[in-house]
């Protein structure tokens, strides 16, 4: 039962209905224009690991080095060729991984190397890693040690710069957490250390 209830300066009223709206010194507008855009257009499709926290400022020099131009595969000015020629990658993660992700392989040396090459001819700057919508920033792959490197790559329109263990099958010091950062870990270290055509 809703029983009227004195207010100050003498309104009653039942609690919750009846009650001054816009009265005294409080102007609230209820109807704010919030125009809020709810429906960003953000390709929801290429997963970003929260470790990828590592954007990257690229410079002409940084995406064509003297390195990625034709016949890139012997101008690279390090060790290479060791990378890859594997059925499945030696990688203790690898199996039970690629079980649950339903991937019997990964993308080959010849896949790779033909997607270079097509990017050198036509003076693009960037690769679409095979099996993602990745693109690797191929010039900016530069070993750091001896089965290590370090690249940048493109998703969600920023750039990001990660670094790979190409004998541990590690991106960014841990396992891939996902079938496409495997394809670009995989990209990055055929790249750099992978015999080309």
């Amino acid at each position: 039962m809703n029983r009227p209830v004195a207010r100050p300066g003498g309104v009653v009223g039942t609690p919750g209905l009846n009650r001054p709206v816009g009265t005294g010194s409080v102007n609230r507008n209820v109807n704010a224009n919030l125009n809020r855009n709810v429906n960003r257009n953000i390709n929801r499709n290429v997963n970003v690991n929260r470790n990828w926290n590592r954007a990257a400022n690229v410079n002409a020099f940084g995406v064509r080095p003297g390195w990625a131009r034709p016949g890139w595969g012997v101008a690279r000015p390090w060790n290479h060729g060791w990378y890859g020629g594997w059925a499945t990658p030696s990688w203790g993660w690898w199996g039970a991984s690629a079980a649950a992700w339903g991937v019997g392989a990964l993308a080959t040396a010849a896949i790779i190397n033909s997607a270079v090459d097509a990017a050198v001819a036509s003076s693009q700057t960037v690769i679409v890693v095979p099996n993602t919508q990745y693109q690797l920033l191929f010039g900016t792959v530069q070993p750091t040690g001896t089965a290590t490197v370090a690249f940048d790559v493109s998703a969600n329109g920023s750039v990001y710069q990660l670094s790979a263990d190409c004998q541990s099958g590690l991106l960014n010091g841990q396992p891939p957490g996902s079938a496409q950062e495997a394809e670009l870990l995989n990209a990055a270290c055929q790249v750099a250390f992978g015999t080309a055509s």
